[in-house]
């Protein structure tokens, strides 16, 4: 008996790998790159415990245990292993898996400035990320499975609608209701919303609306938590994008395999660019870059007087020479209308 890897999850951010404006990951075309060996550094020291935590729903822990399957986190992600038995050169699953086991991992931000250096769409929207093999229905054209560009930027393309989203949180809760172990009484949200949608005296729209408002909240609960979204894997994806070779060329004894390349997925972070204002109390002087500029915990980015517009200087007899321009914090961050401001006092 072996256990065989079945999946394999990286997860980076930039804010954590780059150094100072040179990139981990290219974003833009003109972005200058870190070196091999400097990659192989930067990954070191990086652990996706400073900042995130992903947790296997109950259902899927339920799984694991009842088809000997080991979750083993690394610090750049977790792979999943399952126990096989070799046939000739392949190995099968010691205990076969429904083709529509789905596995689903939570990822909770664990850091309170997490969004102060993190590119994400508005957390105040009932919106959430998957990442998956199976793209939900309804959605845009520009979902993208997981299996595409062997994951890639964490950005709108893995960006579910607010519908999907609550659709997603209501198939979560629903799984996790249809486990023993799980909280199926009368507080559990499968049960509200069956209690809603059986009420006679309501009409369907406010039916609707009610079941919307439970799962809209619940969405808002997660993410005061630090929910961000999720991975979700089926054994059978879409397409040919499974996480098992299914052998049915004798259609009354379907034979499983695991696949001979592992499915082994990056997904990254980007930190986010923002405006950066220096204020200077002693003086009353405030001054702000005229572009955006990378947030990165590691390197030095440096901030030159033609950084800043002339006729934005505050006041205008200000001598840009009498200052030093230090890298901001995360811990302060501010959103002005859409952009968002680094404030360093200095």
């Amino acid at each position: 008996m072996f256990y065989k890897a079945l999946l394999n999850i990286n997860i980076h951010h930039g804010y954590f790998l780059d150094s100072g404006e040179n990139k981990f990951l290219p974003i833009q075309n003109n972005d200058d790159i870190l070196t091999d060996d400097e990659k192989e550094k930067a990954l070191i020291q990086y652990t996706i415990d400073d900042y995130l935590k992903i947790v296997p729903s109950k259902a899927t822990r339920d799984i694991c245990k009842n088809h000997r399957m080991l979750l083993r986190p690394h610090k750049e992600g977790f792979r999943l292993l399952i126990e096989t038995l070799e046939d000739q050169t392949k190995y099968t699953p010691l205990i076969p898996l429904d083709s529509d086991a789905t596995l689903t991992f939570e990822l909770q931000t664990k850091d309170v400035y997490f969004n102060n250096y993190t590119k994400l769409t508005d957390s105040s929207t009932n919106r959430l990320y998957l990442f998956s093999n199976v793209v939900p229905e309804d959605q845009a054209p520009v979902f993208e499975n997981v299996f595409k560009n062997n994951g890639g930027t964490i950005n709108n393309r893995f960006l579910l609608k607010a519908k999907a989203s609550r659709d997603l949180i209501r198939t979560i809760a629903a799984e996790e209701d249809n486990l023993q172990i799980s909280t199926t009484g009368q507080f559990s949200i499968s049960n509200i919303i069956r209690l809603i949608e059986e009420d006679d005296t309501l009409t369907e729209n406010q039916k609707e609306n009610q079941v919307k408002k439970v799962l809209n909240d619940l969405i808002q609960e997660k993410k005061k938590r630090g929910v961000i979204g999720y991975i979700r894997f089926t054994i059978q994806g879409d397409d040919t994008n499974h996480l098992i070779e299914f052998d049915d060329s004798d259609p009354d004894n379907i034979v499983q395999y695991t696949l001979e390349v592992t499915p082994d997925f990056t997904l990254s972070f980007i930190n986010k660019k923002t405006f950066w204002r220096y204020i200077s109390l002693s003086d009353d002087v405030t001054l702000t870059t005229n572009n955006k500029k990378w947030s990165a915990k590691h390197g030095f980015i440096e901030v030159k007087t033609e950084d800043f517009d002339a006729e934005d200087i505050e006041p205008a007899d200000t001598d840009l020479e009498d200052y030093a321009f230090p890298n901001p914090t995360v811990t302060s961050v501010k959103k002005e209308g859409d952009d968002y401001y680094s404030e360093i006092f200095i």
